[in-house]
């Protein structure tokens, strides 16, 4: 079988729909933590946000939304039936290209397969914390390599 080919794009308000039902599933079925998540949530969660959609034989198969001010990445999600396809990988890969500075993002202690998906990936855990609800880590991408706004300050 051959690998997806993964295309990554901006986000539009056509795209919105779409979007906020795989932040409502994958939060319904993965996050217990979620209180009665509702589909307008998504774009509530990404307001004033950079998103990236990854496609796959035009179907969305996930996105990543940016907080350009912070290069924090508040939202990584991939629709079930395309995990384990690199979706994540690829979004991450892109969004270096619009981030300023090494990313970061916050992970839930307990959430132990994204765990291992950010650090495959190079992110490190930099700060525990162990008293918000729920406790979570916070992580720092190590592959400076891939921004090309720190590539322009090495030479």
């Amino acid at each position: 079988m051959m690998p997806a080919k993964i295309e990554i794009t901006a986000a539009t308000p056509a795209d919105t729909q779409q979007l906020a039902e795989i932040y409502l599933v994958d939060r319904q079925q993965d996050f217990p933590w979620a209180t009665d998540p509702q589909l307008a949530d998504f774009e509530h969660d990404t307001k004033g946000e950079f998103v990236l959609v990854a496609w796959i034989d035009g179907q969305m198969a996930g996105f990543c939304s940016l907080y350009r001010l912070a290069n924090f990445i508040h939202l990584l999600f991939v629709a079930p039936g395309y995990r384990h396809l690199k979706v994540g990988e690829h979004l991450l890969a892109e969004m270096r290209q619009y981030a300023t500075e090494p990313m970061t993002l916050k992970c839930v202690m307990e959430n132990e397969a994204a765990l291992r998906f950010y650090a495959k990936v190079g992110f490190q855990i930099v700060k525990a914390d162990r008293d918000a609800f729920p406790a979570n880590y916070t992580l720092r991408d190590t592959h400076t390599e891939q921004y090309i706004a720190l590539q322009s300050l090495d030479s």
